[in-house]
């Protein structure tokens, strides 16, 4: 699984660059209003377009360092095997609706790209590319959410699953000043 570890490096990399731009633009753009009257004409179409990469590409990267929100009010007093069941279901429930998107933002992505669909304002900006990017950065969490649960399984059977850490137990991990 190293080569969807790197893409999501990659993936994560190139949401950083995107927001990075996004800030610049923005930051760019608000000057050129207020002090030289001259926005960036179709900054926030290119904003709108930037935050597709921000929200969607790391999504993969996010699930494989298990980083995201667990709500585990109900599930501390559980077993860790009753735990990675839990999860294994999550997961599989997941990977079925996340599946379902990537392949229906592909096909929102091929119509656009089929028809030549561009952005109405100042300056028409072909709408195929960031669709693009939904559809890969789904279809990267779907992929990520399919490892997860065939691993889950594999660790039921062979006794070695480990339940994702909550929230308490990673603040545990920060070291202190001393």
């Amino acid at each position: 699984m190293k080569i969807l570890d790197y893409i999501d490096r990659v993936a994560v990399m190139t949401a950083i660059i995107a927001i990075v731009a996004m800030t610049l633009l923005v930051t760019v753009s608000v000057t050129g209003r207020y002090v030289f009257s001259m926005p960036i004409p179709g900054d926030l179409v290119l904003s709108e377009f930037l935050m597709v990469f921000v929200a969607f590409l790391p999504l993969s990267a996010v699930q494989a360092s298990r980083e995201h929100v667990f709500v585990t009010i109900f599930t501390d007093w559980m077993t860790n095997n009753t735990k990675v069941v839990m999860e294994t279901v999550g997961v599989v429930i997941g990977l079925i609706i996340f599946t379902i998107l990537a392949v229906a933002t592909f096909t929102d992505f091929f119509q656009a790209w089929t028809v030549g669909a561009y952005t109405e304002g100042e300056i028409e900006f072909p709408e195929a590319p960031p669709r693009l990017v939904v559809s890969v950065g789904l279809g990267l969490f779907a992929l990520r959410l399919l490892v997860d649960a065939v691993r889950s399984v594999v660790g039921l059977f062979t006794g070695e699953a480990h339940a994702a850490r909550g929230e308490a137990e990673r603040a545990l991990d920060i070291d202190t000043p001393d």
